[in-house]
């Protein structure tokens, strides 16, 4: 596979698990109601993925510095698939706070990682652009 197309699979892998995760702010009132709790409280989901996303990435990151990119591709999108699937299947509020933060991590290594990988694929001059 040519490098330009490696580049634009994870701009659209990054942009899908970007915009996914943005989508709850659209249904809180719905969330809210399904899980039995106050629009405000449901609210706290965002705050959650947030910090998870604000923190949790940097700590990861260092953990696996050492990992190889694929490898840490790989290892956020299966984070991001357990925390999908726990959002699924775990019924209960609390769950449902923990999954969002298992997908803030998950997302924000993958979004980390495939900035790095862009540039790192790109022709000399072109890594802005493929970032």
């Amino acid at each position: 596979m040519n490098n330009t197309w490696k580049i634009y699979m994870l701009t659209l892998i990054s942009f899908l698990v970007g915009t996914s995760q943005f989508v709850i702010s659209g249904i809180l009132d719905k969330v809210a109601s399904s899980v039995g709790v106050s629009v405000s409280a449901a609210g706290q989901l965002i705050t959650v993925f947030a910090l998870a996303n604000a923190i949790g990435t940097p700590l990861f990151m260092l953990a696996t510095a050492k990992m190889d990119r694929r490898n840490q591709l790989l290892l956020a999108l299966a984070i991001i698939f357990f925390g999908s699937v726990s959002t699924l299947d775990l019924p209960g509020f609390d769950f449902l706070m923990v999954s969002r933060i298992i997908l803030g991590v998950g997302t924000g290594i993958f979004v980390v990682t495939s900035y790095s990988t862009a540039a790192n694929l790109a022709l000399p001059g072109r890594q802005a652009g493929a970032m």
